[in-house]
């Protein structure tokens, strides 16, 4: 089994949890980011309305950090694996807010606490991944 998704079934993740996350604002009415908010002002439009921004956003990222991995580390499905870590990072931030906002989950408060935890997850993650891609010596 392959440590990464494909790259159809990470896209279709990846934007199922950023519309998931706006859909959280929305019914939570929750401010939305601090990073998105001035963005979304400027704009003249509602933070949950910024999804499709946000997955035009994370599809240049990944292609364009794909694309540099792949040629500076060597790195086998560098966009692959890329993906896959935004997929597991952003399901962790969306659970956390579903325990936030449903459950009264209360050990963590502020999403700005959870950059740490999440660079950690998604640093393991890769980690891990990249290790398994790596080609035998």
């Amino acid at each position: 089994m392959s440590p990464v998704l494909s790259k159809r079934t990470g896209w279709i993740l990846l934007i199922s949890l950023v519309f998931f996350d706006a859909f959280l604002d929305l019914i939570t009415g929750a401010r939305g980011s601090s990073f998105w908010n001035p963005i979304a002002h400027v704009i003249g439009v509602k933070t949950p309305f910024l999804a499709p921004l946000v997955v035009i956003i994370m599809y240049f990222a990944v292609k364009t950090l794909g694309w540099i991995v792949r040629k500076t580390d060597n790195i086998p499905r560098a966009e692959e694996l890329l993906l896959t870590t935004l997929v597991v990072v952003y399901g962790f931030l969306d659970l956390w807010l579903v325990a936030v906002n449903f459950f009264n989950f209360t050990l963590i408060k502020d999403h700005r606490m959870l950059i740490l935890p999440l660079m950690i997850i998604g640093w393991l993650y890769s980690s891990w991944a990249q290790k398994k891609l790596a080609p035998a010596h």
